[in-house]
């Protein structure tokens, strides 16, 4: 009977790592959640959700890359229309350390905005503004190159709301 209070000890120990490893793989799944306030919508999106949209490539410079750079990934607008989202909208870009942002809704139909995964070819990284970056096509629309737009270049997305 000695032994109990240890083998409580250590099957509660295993019982709770293996809980909170279930909780880890959980939330690794959800790359990207979308959330319309005005519907009550919530969609979670894991990185196979994402990389099955339809990917777009936009070739633009910013003030983050050294050159003409080609950025991959879905288009924003396709993403908020998922969400029924309304031009006169707007929407909360969340990154992974809490940064965030109010955008209106109207960009990314005005401007073929890309939720980039990759650059040049090669999958963004937590240590390279990934695994989403917003980016917009500066380089099209010399009206972009401005603070406000550049404000907006969002790296490590991993919410969106509509409000």
């Amino acid at each position: 009977m000695a032994h109990s209070p240890k083998i409580f000890k250590v099957a509660l120990t295993t019982i709770t790592a293996v809980i909170f490893s279930a909780a880890i793989a959980t939330a690794q799944d959800t790359m990207l959640t979308l959330t319309n306030s005005n519907t009550g919508v919530e969609i979670l999106l894991s990185e196979d959700d994402v990389m099955a949209l339809d990917q777009a490539i936009l070739h633009t410079e910013n003030e983050f890359v050294d050159a003409m750079t080609a950025f991959e990934g879905p288009l924003a607008r396709d993403l908020l229309a998922m969400m029924d989202a309304d031009l006169t909208d707007t929407v909360i870009l969340t990154a992974s350390n809490d940064y965030a942002i109010e955008v209106p809704v109207s960009d990314f139909f005005d401007y073929d905005v890309v939720l980039a995964l990759s650059t040049d070819g090669t999958r963004l990284s937590m240590r390279d503004k990934g695994p989403i970056w917003v980016v917009y096509p500066i380089s099209d629309h010399s009206e972009l190159d401005d603070p406000v737009y550049n404000a907006r270049l969002i790296w490590q997305l991993v919410r969106m709301d509509i409000k």
